[in-house]
């Protein structure tokens, strides 16, 4: 009878050990895989999941730059009546524009196509994204010919696609409300 009791402490002694072995082994595995995945990789994975269709229409070093903009800035060109000197009025893009703006131009209909229209191309909206290291590009749009371009940073035209909604004149609209010329054109739409 003793045997017997003192088999089944070491049974219960060993199924104890194998618990805290077990144990230890899972909470080892937890504290390392935590610690092996940086905050890099999590923003690796992050932009591999946007769209890919920008990525091919604009090329990978432009698209870096507008996605992951430090600083966008928006710019109204404004046209004299008496073709004068025009000027330009230039705002700091907030966060939230910055997302709007970058959703939108994400949106694959916007690199489909680059119809040919009959008119000069004479854009009055400007956005300028500077990533790290003075890396910069503009985007040019020109509502009146439904028009629009990326720019390097010497300012050669890349692409230009035609503009299928009205999403960037109703932003543009937003970020410059006194411009009486976007309100006519959302208007008249």
């Amino acid at each position: 009878m003793e045997n017997i009791i003192i088999k089944i402490r070491e049974i219960n002694l060993n199924g104890f050990s194998i618990k805290i072995s077990m144990l230890l082994v899972i909470v080892n595995f937890m504290a390392s895989s935590c610690s092996a995945f940086s905050y890099h990789d999590k923003k690796e994975i992050l932009s591999t999941q946007k769209d890919s269709v920008m990525r091919k229409a604009i090329g990978d070093s432009i698209y870096t730059i507008i996605t992951e903009a430090k600083s966008v800035s928006a710019s109204l060109k404004l046209r004299t009546t008496d073709n004068q000197k025009d000027s330009i009025v230039t705002i700091k893009v907030n966060k939230n524009e910055k997302s709007i703006l970058n959703f939108i131009l994400s949106a694959p209909s916007n690199f489909e196509r680059n119809d040919i229209v009959y008119g000069k191309y004479l854009p009055n909206f400007f956005v300028t994204f500077i990533a790290n290291k003075g890396k910069k590009c503009y985007a040019y749009f020109d509502f009146g010919l439904k028009k629009w371009a990326i720019l390097n940073s010497d300012g050669k035209e890349l692409v230009r696609y035609d503009l299928p909604t009205n999403d960037v004149l109703r932003l543009a609209n937003q970020i410059f409300p006194e411009c009486n010329y976007f309100n006519v054109l959302l208007n008249n739409k």
